[in-house]
């Protein structure tokens, strides 16, 4: 049965406010949901280093001049969109499905006294109540793979950017289904279900550049870095291990969603079943 907008949307806040996503989002990694960029040679560099050096790669590909207005599309807590804001002078607009992640987002802000720079609102990004051609850049952090209808959204990105404006996303894309083995297919559908990833299943390996041209969108690049996410990948697998032994024998898996993809997606990801890529594109 087709799960319809309103729902899709709701199985997404239902993984969040897991108390699995709460504790591994919130106690290991701080309050920011994404992969930290493992430069080679550093794999031994902590988790939040390697954040903030992925959030650098942000500002690079958004390659946008100080005090342009930028939109984070899915802010969560609005770690990014500090960072961004405090060290290279940007004005972030974040937008979250999560009212516990914007109010969090919003009280940050005002610790670092950076309410003049970054604001946040509860909102679903497919339906932006922002005027035509108010952003010089977009990006995403892992957040695409989660809305109920990818296609509804880059036309917003489109239509809330300036011409020329920049649109950057930080996704993870797979391999077409008959690449998988019925055991492996099990584990990948388990995983995109219960961790809400609705459009993750139209990501497939170098599909962005034709993704992004049929959303109108020009200049399309991808970057395939996975080889630079695997050092955190390998944390999560070592930190999972233990536990999913048990949980996996209770046949627990799909209420511990995380440990099973830190365990199971770093055991298969040697085999180019998923990918973690930076896209970055223009609107014309």
């Amino acid at each position: 049965m087709k799960l319809k907008h309103k729902d899709k949307l709701r199985k997404v806040i239902e993984y969040f406010k897991t108390k699995e996503s709460k504790w591994g989002y919130t106690l290991l990694l701080r309050g920011t949901k994404h992969f930290g960029y493992y430069p080679k040679g550093k794999e031994n560099i902590s988790m939040s280093e390697a954040q903030r050096l992925m959030e650098d790669k942000l500002a690079e590909k958004l390659n946008l001049p100080s005090n342009s207005l930028i939109l984070d599309a899915g802010c969560g807590e609005g770690n990014v969109a500090a960072y961004l804001a405090e060290k290279y002078g940007l004005h972030i607009y974040g937008v979250d499905l999560l009212d516990f992640a914007v109010s969090n987002a919003t009280s940050k802000s005002k610790k670092l006294n950076l309410q003049d720079k970054v604001k946040f609102k509860v909102g679903d990004y497919t339906k932006l109540d922002f005027h035509d051609k108010t952003f010089d850049g977009v990006y995403t952090m892992e957040t695409l793979v989660h809305v109920p209808n990818y296609k509804k959204a880059l036309k917003e990105f489109y239509r809330v950017l300036k011409p020329n404006g920049k649109l950057v996303l930080f996704e993870y894309s797979i391999a077409s289904r008959k690449k998988f083995s019925p055991k492996e297919l099990k584990i990948a559908d388990m995983v995109n279900e219960e961790s809400g990833m609705h459009s993750l299943p139209h990501f497939l390996h170098d599909k962005f550049p034709e993704i992004l041209k049929n959303a109108g969108f020009d200049n399309v690049k991808v970057s395939n870095i996975t080889f630079h996410i695997m050092p955190m990948l390998k944390k999560f697998y070592l930190i999972a291990y233990i536990p999913y032994i048990f949980i996996k024998f209770l046949g627990l898996q799909r209420k511990f969603i995380n440990t099973t993809f830190s365990v199971e997606g770093y055991r298969n990801s040697k085999s180019d079943f998923f990918r973690y890529n930076i896209i970055s594109a223009v609107k014309k």
